[in-house]
């Protein structure tokens, strides 16, 4: 009888040491998975932080180019020469800065499934629509570079360097638009460069390529600044889980 009870007492003990031994073993995984839903919430949040960071400069950069198309569209209705603020708008009407969202922690999230980490159901529904949202509206941010070509096209090479060198838009170290200084165009042949562009005028398909350009410059906007509105609810989202 006592070794039945002793042998009983042995069982218990050792379903006790397991059932200890499995606590701690759990304990030690779902604090593993707490640090790494931390890890991975701090790198959404820095993802999408920078992404609008950057949405919101190149807003500010592309209110500019569309200004500047519009004063070559009001050029192109009138009977104006080529001066030194036509020339420049007419090239920075060009201007282009990609960008790409940051999908690096998201596409991690969801080829390890890690995904279900994120257990605040909200969050996870705001971080698809954000990613939705920039995929979908990725070619606004595109816009066609129809009037490109033909801007470049016409103004002489030369000039377009002295644009470059004198009137840099962008940080040559990274190719960051740096804004449109003023600036000074030295030896630049006006009376050419309006024989040059004044096809450009009585020109409807140029016209069409250029209000086009207009007008895709402002659905651009219009897609960057919805991206910011998307960005701003993920954020709050995350802040939320403090």
């Amino acid at each position: 009888m006592k070794n039945n009870t002793r042998l009983v007492g042995e069982f218990f003990l050792i379903v006790i040491g397991v059932l200890v031994a499995l606590a701690v073993e759990t304990a030690i995984e779902n604090r593993k998975d707490n640090q790494l839903r931390d890890e991975y919430i701090v790198r959404i949040k820095n993802d999408v932080s920078a992404d609008k960071e950057a949405i919101e400069n190149r807003i500010i950069f592309f209110s500019d180019v569309q200004r500047f198309s519009n004063d070559v569209l009001a050029w192109s209705q009138s009977d104006a020469p080529v001066n030194e603020p036509l020339l420049l708008a007419s090239f920075y009407a060009a201007e282009v800065w990609p960008f790409l969202p940051n999908l690096s922690t998201y596409d991690d999230l969801l080829s390890t499934g890690n995904i279900r980490m994120l257990d605040d159901i909200d969050l996870r529904m705001n971080l698809s629509a954000y990613y939705n949202k920039a995929d979908g509206s990725r070619p606004g941010w595109s816009p066609s570079e129809d009037y490109r070509k033909i801007i470049r096209g016409i103004i002489p090479y030369d000039v377009q360097d002295k644009i470059r060198k004198n009137c840099p838009t962008t940080d040559t170290l990274d190719e960051k638009p740096t804004g449109f200084p003023p600036c000074d165009l030295p030896d630049v042949d006006y009376d050419e460069l309006t024989r040059l562009f004044l096809p450009l005028k009585s020109d409807v398909a140029f016209r069409r390529t250029l209000t086009y350009r207009h007008s895709e410059l402002g659905v651009m906007i219009y897609l960057l600044t919805q991206q910011v509105v998307f960005a701003d609810v993920v954020l709050e989202q995350i802040a939320a889980q403090r």
